[in-house]
């Protein structure tokens, strides 16, 4: 009689152990359960984040642009013959549609290059409500020159932003040799000073064909939309 109770408590003792050991391992089970979704979770936050970034061409990021200047060719990058391509990121105020910060994702192998990329699609600005970050493809490419060589004016923001407007005649005085641009002024002004200068530091970057004109008459206008220009050469 005393045998078989040891043997029965032996049993009892082994089963309630066994039955703490099998709770400990479904609650490990569960832990990691909870972990696992967890991660899966994260995982899927980066992906949705990463989704948000839009590869897109240049004329589908034209397309969403309300004010898209392009990268201008920099005179010293023509004369030495630099060529690239590249991908700008952008990142975007949703709300505003101003571009908060630009990098490249990939250099055109030429700083001056990266430089110029950069300094144009800072002054991006997209549809409200559209985009927080897109990549943009940037190339830089020689080819035959095109005379005149020109630079657009641009529109100031603080001029945009206040809906300051105005149309004028800028004169520029060549250099008949090298089609350098000397000097420019306003012969007619826009009406405002900031938009008159803006035209004239853009008219002082153009060069013309080498011993062709010596005075050359531009006509500007800036709008909400967009800044034209017209020369008479």
């Amino acid at each position: 009689m005393h045998s078989c109770f040891s043997y029965d408590l032996v049993a009892l003792t082994l089963a309630h152990d066994f039955l703490s050991i099998s709770r400990r391992f479904t609650l490990l089970i569960l832990a990691i359960t909870i972990f696992s979704q967890a991660a899966n979770f994260a995982a899927t936050g980066i992906k949705q984040e990463d989704t948000d970034q839009q590869r897109l061409s240049e004329e589908q990021a034209r397309a969403l642009a309300t004010h898209a200047p392009m990268p201008q060719y920099p005179f010293q990058a023509r004369a030495e013959h630099l060529q690239g391509a590249g991908m700008v990121r952008l990142d975007v105020d949703r709300r505003t549609g101003y571009v908060t910060s630009a990098r490249m994702l990939q250099s055109t192998g030429h700083q001056i290059l990266d430089d110029e990329a950069l300094k144009a699609f800072r002054a991006w600005r997209f549809k409200s409500g559209t985009v927080s970050a897109v990549r943009i493809p940037v190339r830089f490419v020689m080819g035959p020159p095109h005379w005149p060589q020109t630079v657009d004016p641009k529109y100031p923001r603080e001029a945009r932003d206040k809906g300051v407007t105005g149309r004028g005649v800028g004169e520029v005085k060549v250099d008949p040799r090298t089609g350098y641009v000397t000097s420019a002024w306003m012969l007619k002004s826009t009406g405002h000073q900031i938009l008159d200068n803006a035209a004239v530091e853009a008219f002082r970057q153009w060069r013309f064909r080498p011993r062709t004109v010596t005075t050359v008459e531009i006509s500007v206008q800036f709008t909400t939309k967009d800044v034209f220009y017209y020369s008479n050469w």
